[in-house]
């Protein structure tokens, strides 16, 4: 995740200035490569500088993608669409994870190379289908890349002016503990339940699977809310569907695993739409990646402490406690939320 984070900015930055598809090739080739490497590895150094590899180009990815689809739609005026197809993406995806959990796990007992090898001609067709794709014109008064760096940082602090950054703030924190819960918590929690690794597997399937469907109907899910105010309210829900989850053992706490990250995903979703909007076209990719090492930058800080804390206070407290902390940051902007007034635009 560090490798990771620490590409996605200066990608995004590549990605506005050389473009979101070329971004994309590159990823793709540097994540068959690193999986290639992996494959064949004979030491822990070599799998180690495939797996950054790969999480190098995941960086590309991510800061060129989600941007490339929102501006492909802005120029075809169709925007308002985005959400829906962003949430259909996400289903592709989940649904390529779950596949990738069953078949990948059979390929391991084969030999613990196949998947890496899987991996590496899945991104080789990401190349070719990237090679195919229209990149969006979008506006590009650059005459210089310092000119260039000065917008780009310009875009940023925009989201924190005037009356934005009573919508970016919170964005952000929900951010911060989706992240949080995704990068770590949630896999720790389920193995807390005492579940066997074979369950486990089941658990991570299904999982994938309702994420798959909720994450399909997500636009229609949030289609009597207004972007933000939807948001506040699921994020709401996700907190206290979190601190029940710390009280709970079993398959009562399995199944709120899956129900609070449908919830997170449905909020995901709306963020993204959301964020898009805000954000100008011509620095896109480069604010989309500073939002998204802001929203995983605190979990990277506290992560070698988090085994150290659940020792000491064990996960069920943690988890109770990071719910409860997300709710009263929250609850001030329900207040201005409900006090603006539910049926406007945010």
């Amino acid at each position: 995740m560090v490798a990771f984070l620490a590409m996605i900015v200066p990608g995004g930055l590549l990605a506005d200035y050389l473009g979101r598809k070329r971004l994309l090739i590159f990823a793709s080739i540097g994540n068959a490569i690193g999986a290639a490497i992996v494959g064949f590895a004979g030491s822990f150094t070599t799998v180690a500088i495939g797996i950054a590899l790969m999480s190098l180009s995941g960086g590309l990815f991510t800061a060129s993608i989600e941007a490339l689809l929102y501006d492909f739609l802005k120029t075809e005026k169709r925007e308002d669409q985005y959400k829906k197809i962003w949430g259909k993406m996400t289903t592709v995806r989940m649904l390529a994870s779950a596949a990738a959990s069953l078949i990948g796990g059979y390929m391991y007992s084969i030999d613990v190379r196949f998947p890496w090898f899987l991996v590496a001609v899945a991104s080789l067709t990401a190349f070719f289908i990237a090679i195919t794709l229209k990149e969006p014109r979008v506006e590009t008064p650059h005459d210089s890349f310092r000119q260039f760096l000065r917008e780009a940082g310009k875009g940023v602090t925009e989201l924190f002016k005037k009356e934005a950054w009573k919508i970016s703030i919170p964005l952000l924190l929900i951010g911060i503990f989706f992240t949080t819960d995704s990068s770590g918590i949630w896999d720790i929690q389920a193995v807390e339940f005492g579940f066997s690794s074979q369950f486990l597997g089941i658990l991570l399937t299904v999982a994938y699977l309702c994420l798959a469907i909720v994450s399909w109907y997500a636009a229609k899910i949030t289609r009597k809310f207004s972007s933000f105010g939807g948001i506040v309210l699921f994020a709401m829900i996700w907190a206290v569907l979190w601190f029940v989850s710390g009280l709970s053992a079993g398959i009562i706490g399995a199944a709120l695993l899956i129900l609070r990250s449908s919830f997170s995903v449905v909020a995901d979703v709306q963020s993204s739409g959301l964020w898009n909007s805000m954000i100008p076209s011509r620095v896109r990719a480069t604010t989309l990646s500073t939002i998204t090492i802001i929203r995983g930058l605190p979990y990277i800080l506290v992560a070698s402490n988090i085994g150290m804390i659940i020792d000491s206070v064990g996960i069920q407290w943690l988890i109770r406690s990071f719910a409860v902390l997300m709710f009263i940051l929250l609850l001030p902007t329900c207040f201005w939320w409900i006090r603006k007034g539910r049926n406007e635009s945010v």
